[in-house]
């Protein structure tokens, strides 16, 4: 471990400049504690570059990892272990992927549900060594998943009104539902529920008129939820209904309302720059305008992230701001921070002509000795001693100095205590230049070859990189949902979320910069606090660098003897030989082996032999824990239909269907011995074939600490209904029914009828798979009895997890995770897989393309049928951590 630590520490060292400052304690306690930082301590970032941003429920979402080490963002010789959490939109966790990293790089997939529900999907990615540094340093990623097999129901709403009076809210809206061929549902019923997080608060049924208009008004408790929405069911048929869920707005007077004077004080008499940020309690901006009380008709008004600014000079201590929720009306009146009679305020100037950054330090201090440090991720790159001539001190920071990111200006007085501070965003000319050169034409299953080439300040410059290639006409505005540039120099280094953050890195035009700007001024710093500097209090360690998979357990007593355990040696065996380790233990029983490199679920054996009581001992190993089960529920403000995406959905379902039933073909050309017997087991388990959707335990990382098997079913299939009550538990399942038959499905334990009760008794752990059959085609070879759909539950053969005997237990525990390779056909020669209409949305993806030591690589494709325009998406990085993104439209 000691020469990656090395490498960071050099590579940092040599950013370092030096300064002329007398040999006081101050400085030399800022800097010693920066120096042991980051030999010590380097902090990790990690970013997924996802093929798309929009999905439709079943289709493949692909990514690309990148992991970065230290305050320079080399890429990371750390960690070798990524954690990638895929969330519904009501924050169900769906699905965990082991991603084996190789300097910093990996890659995987997700399987979208195809019997899931649409919404918001989040994305979280993370190492065991980023944990140490708080869970805001994680990579957190939006997606829109809609479902391409609805549209017949689209509810719009829109909130004319929102007040709030005596602690609670009240709404007045319209809605209008139609459906995806445009027309009204006319003289329909819905029912409409207002939730807060898990809480009902309101419900409501509602008749559509003729033109499938609605208007209604409606109260909940003035409470911050975490999240709250409105939750419209449609009853499309007596048996079936869907289920939309949109955002439902806060009340203003919930909203996080803060003015922000530059440098974190103003005072009477002097010009400041008073920045605002508005936020409600779900993390969404709150678009504001307003007036200040008493300003001399100063008003103001944010953009489209709640942010903005204003010059003001107060005359006095005291102001109030009246403010207006744009969109609603809704108004309230909150006070301003209190301006100062003395004391200091800070103006810094980023000229983008200059060769330096000017911090002004104006006002009174006493005593007048103070300190500027300017920082970057915990490199200083310049630290002065001075005192204020006339009321003013005025600092250059030449920017040869800084690197890019976000540069933290301190002003701090002479024994120590903050005084001032201010962000500002740096961008170095070290962004690599991405070029590239285009051969064939965008038309119908053209082939087209494409040569990359990276460089820096004319010179070839070799890197690693993703792309992506999607119909552009299929995709949303990739450019919003942020990028490499915003993941790993803007939003990992602040509190709080950015909405919109690629928004900010779109161009260089000057009111891009300036809205930038905006989030310097209303953001803190998230990586230190100048106390825990002061104090030389460092990060506590719980969490360590993972370089493998591994495996933690207990050995002990068999016979709970009064002897104990004296220590011993333990090994573990995976798979007929594929690893094994070998590692001691003491007297506590506890064992642990690193570094484990093999992939998916394996059988591993593990053996134990105590110096003291030998084979007569248990061993037991722990289920990994999760870092989340679920996370609050995110909703978009209306229901999306992307439908350039839609109209391609049959096609590319059918496509992608018949490409995994090709993949199947292939493998059973393939002398794989241990899977064979396993699919084949399966396959006879499963006398009445898979159902519609497959729930693996294995995949929900959550399971192990379920308590029963309907907590698998429970959120993760559209359309069933699960509810569990003490001993008993019902599940209804949408789009089935029979009226002889009551309302709930057939139970089938290794495929022998039983009922819930039974059902409850299963340890989840036991569980190797369970399928719901929902299908009416499905369902037929049930009979009556499976009128109202299946829920068939499979056991692992031997429980899965086998008893310790004699000091060994053979269990199954989880590798990391197989990425599966993407499609592209070949067009140059016919066969079964070309013959189905190509409309994939996705033409090209490659997570791991690396350019030579000339800077080019170059690669081919083929182009779908109805693609008229693709949309490239280039982003990446060279060994020194400098990135590169290149967008390009090509037809």
């Amino acid at each position: 471990m000691k020469k990656p630590f090395l490498k960071l520490a050099v590579a940092s060292a040599l950013l370092f400049s030096n300064f002329a400052l007398a040999q006081n304690e101050l400085p030399t306690k800022i800097q010693a504690y920066f120096d042991t930082y980051q030999k010590e301590y380097p902090v990790e970032k990690s970013y997924l570059h996802l093929d798309k941003h929009t999905y439709t429920l079943g289709e493949d979402l692909w990514f690309s990892a990148y992991l970065t080490a230290g305050s320079v963002q080399i890429p990371s010789p750390l960690s070798m272990t990524l954690y990638v959490d895929l969330f519904d939109g009501d924050g169900l966790l769906l699905e965990q992927k082991i991603v084996r990293l190789e300097t910093g790089r990996g890659q995987g997939d997700f399987q979208l549900p195809e019997f899931g529900k649409p919404g918001t999907y989040r994305i979280k990615a993370y190492t065991a060594w980023m944990r140490n540094f708080g869970e805001e340093y994680f990579f957190t990623k939006d997606i829109s998943v809609v479902d391409g097999a609805g549209g017949s129901f689209l509810p719009e709403i829109k909130f004319n009104e929102i007040s709030s009076s005596e602690g609670k809210t009240t709404y007045r809206a319209n809605l209008i539902a139609i459906d995806s061929k445009g027309n009204p549902l006319a003289n329909k019923n819905l029912e409409v529920k207002a939730l807060g997080g898990e809480e009902e608060l309101y419900s409501q049924n509602l008749t559509l008129n003729t033109q499938g208009q609605v208007s209604f008004t409606f109260s909940i408790p003035e409470k911050s939820y975490p999240s709250q929405n409105l939750e419209l069911t449609y009853l499309e048929n007596e048996n079936y209904s869907v289920i939309q869920k949109v955002r439902l707005p806060y009340s203003l007077s919930l909203a996080d309302i803060q003015f922000l004077p530059e440098g974190g004080h103003w005072i009477v008499g002097k010009k400041s720059q008073m920045a605002f940020r508005g936020i409600y309690p779900d993390g969404m901006p709150a678009e504001i305008q307003g007036e200040v009380v008493g300003g001399s008709g100063i008003s103001f008004e944010s953009n489209f992230g709640g942010l903005g600014k204003f010059e003001i000079t107060p005359e006095k201590a005291d102001y109030q701001a009246k403010i207006t929720a744009i969109g609603t009306g809704q108004q309230i009146t909150i006070d301003l921070p209190k301006a100062d009679t003395d004391g200091l305020v800070l103006q810094v100037v980023n000229n983008p002509a200059a060769s330096y950054i000017t911090a002004f330090v104006q006002g009174n201090y006493e005593p007048n000795s103070l300190l500027l440090v300017s920082q970057t991720r915990g490199i200083i790159n310049y630290m002065i001693q001075g005192a204020l001539a006339n009321g003013v001190w005025g600092v250059r920071i030449p920017k040869e100095n800084l690197i890019s990111g976000i540069n933290q200006i301190t002003v701090f007085s002479g024994d120590g205590k903050p005084l001032l501070e201010r962000l500002i965003f740096f961008q170095k000319d070290d962004r690599l230049k991405l070029d590239l050169s285009q051969t064939g034409a965008i038309s119908v299953r053209e082939k087209l070859n494409l040569e990359l080439k990276s460089s820096l300040a004319g010179q070839a410059m070799p890197g690693s990189f993703s792309i992506s290639i999607v119909d552009a006409d299929q995709a949303g505005d990739e450019n919003l949902a942020g990028d490499i540039f915003s993941s790993l120099l803007l939003t990992s280094d602040l509190h709080g979320s950015i909405y919109r953050p690629g928004h900010y890195f779109k161009d260089l035009e000057k009111s891009t910069h300036e809205a930038l700007d905006l989030v310097m001024l209303t953001h803190g710093w998230r990586r230190f606090e100048w106390s825990q500097v002061l104090a030389g209090e460092l990060p506590k360690v719980e969490h360590f660098i993972e370089r493998g998979i591994n495996i933690e357990g207990q050995v002990t007593d068999q016979e709970d003897t009064k002897k104990g355990l004296g220590g011993g040696k333990i090994t573990a065996l995976v798979g007929e030989g594929v690893e094994i380790v070998s590692s001691e233990y003491g007297p506590n029983g506890r064992f642990i082996f690193r570094d484990m490199d093999y992939l998916d679920s394996a059988q591993v054996t593990i053996t134990a032999e105590d110096i003291r009581l030998k084979n007569f001992i248990n061993v037991d190993v722990e289920s990994p824990k999760v870092v989340f089960n679920s996370l609050h529920g995110k909703y978009p403000n209306q229901i999306s239909w992307p439908k350039g995406l839609i109209a391609t959905y049959q096609e590319r379902t059918f496509m992608q269907r018949l490409n995994e039933e090709l993949d199947v073909m292939d493998l059973e050309g393939v002398t794989v011995e241990a899977q064979t017997i396993e699919k084949e087991e399966e396959e006879i388990k499963k006398i009445y074939g898979a159902g519609d959707v497959t729930i693996d335990p294995e995949k929900i990382p959550a399971s192990v600490g379920f308590t029963n098997v309907f907590q698998l079913i429970q959120g993760r299939v559209s359309g069933v209904q699960v509810v569990v009550n003490g001993l008993n538990a019902s599940v209804t399942i949408r789009g089935v029914g029979s009226l002889s038959s009551g309302t709930e499905p057939l139970y089938l334990l290794d495929n022998m009828p039983v009922d819930a009760g039974t059902l409850l008794q299963v340890n989840p752990r036991d569980v190797a798979n369970v399928d719901v059959f929902k299908d009416p085609a499905k369902t037929a070879i049930f009979g009556a009895q499976g009128a109202n759909g299946v829920i068939a539950v499979y056991t692992k053969t031997g429980a899965g997890v086998l008893v310790s005997v004699g000091g060994t237990l053979v269990t199954r525990y989880g590798g990391y995770s197989v990425p599966r390779e993407f499609y592209q056909p070949k067009y140059d020669t016919k066969n079964t897989a070309t013959a189905a209409t190509d409309k994939r949305a996705t033409i090209y993806w490659n997570p791991l393309l690396k350019t030579d030591a000339n800077g080019t690589v170059s690669l081919d494709y083929f182009n779908t049928d109805v693609a008229k325009r693709q949309l490239l998406i280039l982003e990446g990085m060279d060994a020194e951590g400098r990135l590169g993104r290149l967008v390009r439209i090509l037809e």
